[in-house]
């Protein structure tokens, strides 16, 4: 199976081919490069592959939740490149692609959605196979709460570090592992690819669309007033 995948979400966007065994990558430093460079890199791994584009088995891409520009910017190049091979595409997951990193057992998976959010979903974690056991959302980090009936959870969180105190005690203490700065690159989803095609998940290039989670993107002047200030009453 030749398979590429493209991540773009991030402050470090990557694209990745795997063939075989082997796995080519590059990586793209800086949001401000993402739009111009993530061509250029997609052409240089297939190149070094020796693969033209229709020659894939299909395109997987990080669907999201993330920054909202990064994870339209993936979509639109994974739809531009398979529409004229009518190429499958696989929308992956970034929480998923995150749990994916914390082992066997109950995962929660964060990031930090910005406005003083994180987005948030809780998983099990088996044998490769990682179940949903809610849907992914967006809130304060005060507002999350562990789902009935799970026990101690792994913690993995990408940008975490200054909204983890802010989590409840009883996410924080019931906390076996915890992870505050992982990342989600464009190889950690070959993998959760793979299964989703053998699965039959992939989806044609017109079906596909990012996973935004939230649809507001800015914070009214009065929200911004209230956010600085639990900011102090926190420091």
């Amino acid at each position: 199976m030749d398979l590429l995948a493209i991540e773009t979400s991030g402050e470090i966007a990557s694209v990745a081919l795997q063939r075989g065994d082997t796995v080519w990558e590059r990586r793209l430093q800086g949001y401000a490069r993402h739009a111009e460079h993530v061509l250029p890199a997609v052409q240089a791994v297939l190149e070094e592959a020796g693969l033209a584009v229709g020659q894939l088995s299909a395109i997987a891409f990080g669907a999201g939740p993330g920054a909202f520009t990064g994870l339209r910017l993936a979509c639109a190049v994974a739809q531009g490149l398979a529409m004229p091979w009518s190429l499958p595409l696989v929308p992956v997951g970034s929480l998923e692609a995150l749990a994916a990193q914390a082992g066997e057992g109950t995962v929660l998976a964060l990031a930090d959605a910005r406005m003083g959010q994180c987005y948030h979903a809780w998983f099990r974690c088996c044998g490769g196979r990682i179940e949903a056991l809610a849907a992914a959302g967006v809130d304060a980090p005060e507002a999350l709460f562990p789902p009935a009936g799970v026990g101690p959870w792994h913690v993995i969180g990408q940008g975490m570090e200054p909204l983890w105190p802010r989590l409840p005690e009883a996410i924080r203490a019931g906390a076996v592992e915890i992870v505050l700065d992982a990342t989600v690159q464009s190889r950690d989803l070959l993998p959760l690819a793979r299964r989703m095609l053998a699965e039959g998940r992939a989806l044609p290039p017109w079906e596909v669309a990012p996973y935004y989670v939230r649809d507001k993107v800015a914070l009214t002047a009065e929200e911004q007033a209230a956010l600085r200030q639990r900011r102090v009453q926190a420091s």
